[in-house]
Protein backbone atom coordinates (compact mmCIF):
# COMPACT_ATOMS: atom_id res chain seq x y z
CA UNK A 1 0.00 0.00 0.00
CA UNK A 2 1.16 3.14 -0.58
CA UNK A 3 1.50 6.40 1.82
CA UNK A 4 -0.38 9.32 0.90
CA UNK A 5 1.49 12.84 0.35
CA UNK A 6 -0.35 16.58 1.11
CA UNK A 7 1.33 19.35 1.23
CA UNK A 8 1.16 22.10 3.89
CA UNK A 9 -1.43 24.23 2.02
CA UNK A 10 -3.20 20.93 1.01
CA UNK A 11 -3.42 20.16 5.06
CA UNK A 12 -4.40 23.41 5.73
CA UNK A 13 -7.38 23.60 3.46
CA UNK A 14 -8.89 20.11 4.71
CA UNK A 15 -8.25 21.35 8.52
CA UNK A 16 -10.21 24.49 7.70
CA UNK A 17 -12.77 22.49 6.09
CA UNK A 18 -13.28 20.43 8.35
CA UNK A 19 -13.23 23.02 11.51
CA UNK A 20 -16.15 24.62 9.31
CA UNK A 21 -17.93 21.80 8.67
CA UNK A 22 -17.85 21.92 12.75
CA UNK A 23 -18.91 25.56 12.93
CA UNK A 24 -21.66 25.32 10.48
CA UNK A 25 -23.26 22.14 12.96
CA UNK A 26 -22.77 24.89 16.01
CA UNK A 27 -24.66 27.35 14.24
CA UNK A 28 -27.30 25.15 13.54
CA UNK A 29 -27.94 25.66 17.84
CA UNK A 30 -28.83 29.22 17.42
CA UNK A 31 -30.21 29.06 13.72
CA UNK A 32 -32.86 26.77 14.54
CA UNK A 33 -33.62 28.24 18.10
CA UNK A 34 -33.86 31.82 16.23
CA UNK A 35 -36.46 30.67 13.16
CA UNK A 36 -39.06 29.07 16.08
CA UNK A 37 -38.31 32.01 18.18
CA UNK A 38 -38.82 34.67 15.26
CA UNK A 39 -35.29 35.80 15.53
CA UNK A 40 -34.18 34.23 12.44
CA UNK A 41 -32.09 37.23 11.16
CA UNK A 42 -29.84 36.84 14.33
CA UNK A 43 -29.50 32.99 13.69
CA UNK A 44 -28.30 33.57 10.26
CA UNK A 45 -26.14 36.10 11.67
CA UNK A 46 -24.84 32.86 14.32
CA UNK A 47 -24.59 30.79 11.65
CA UNK A 48 -22.57 32.80 9.41
CA UNK A 49 -20.09 33.55 12.49
CA UNK A 50 -19.81 30.40 13.62
CA UNK A 51 -18.92 28.60 10.47
CA UNK A 52 -16.14 31.51 9.29
CA UNK A 53 -15.09 31.63 12.81
CA UNK A 54 -14.19 27.98 12.83
CA UNK A 55 -12.44 28.27 9.47
CA UNK A 56 -10.18 30.77 10.60
CA UNK A 57 -9.98 29.81 14.30
CA UNK A 58 -11.24 26.57 15.02
CA UNK A 59 -13.65 25.57 17.58
CA UNK A 60 -12.44 27.84 20.08
CA UNK A 61 -14.55 30.57 17.96
CA UNK A 62 -17.10 28.46 17.09
CA UNK A 63 -18.42 27.11 20.73
CA UNK A 64 -18.48 30.61 22.54
CA UNK A 65 -20.13 31.94 19.52
CA UNK A 66 -22.92 29.30 19.78
CA UNK A 67 -23.19 30.06 23.59
CA UNK A 68 -23.44 33.88 23.04
CA UNK A 69 -25.46 34.13 20.05
CA UNK A 70 -27.87 31.49 21.58
CA UNK A 71 -28.54 33.48 24.51
CA UNK A 72 -29.19 36.68 22.70
CA UNK A 73 -31.54 35.05 20.66
CA UNK A 74 -33.11 33.62 23.58
CA UNK A 75 -32.97 36.98 25.27
CA UNK A 76 -34.29 39.13 22.14
CA UNK A 77 -37.37 36.93 21.69
CA UNK A 78 -38.60 37.53 25.26
CA UNK A 79 -37.79 41.07 25.26
CA UNK A 80 -39.71 41.08 21.92
CA UNK A 81 -42.20 38.33 23.34
CA UNK A 82 -43.15 41.07 26.46
CA UNK A 83 -42.71 44.38 23.97
CA UNK A 84 -46.95 45.75 23.63
CA UNK A 85 -48.18 43.85 26.55
CA UNK A 86 -50.10 45.81 29.60
CA UNK A 87 -48.23 44.12 32.41
CA UNK A 88 -49.64 41.39 34.31
CA UNK A 89 -52.10 42.38 37.16
CA UNK A 90 -52.78 41.01 40.38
Amino acid sequence: MDTIHISQTQAILWFMVLNAGIGFVLGLIPLLFGYFSKQLKLGLIAIAVTTVGGAIVGIIVSIPATIIFTWLVARNARRAKNVGFPPAEE
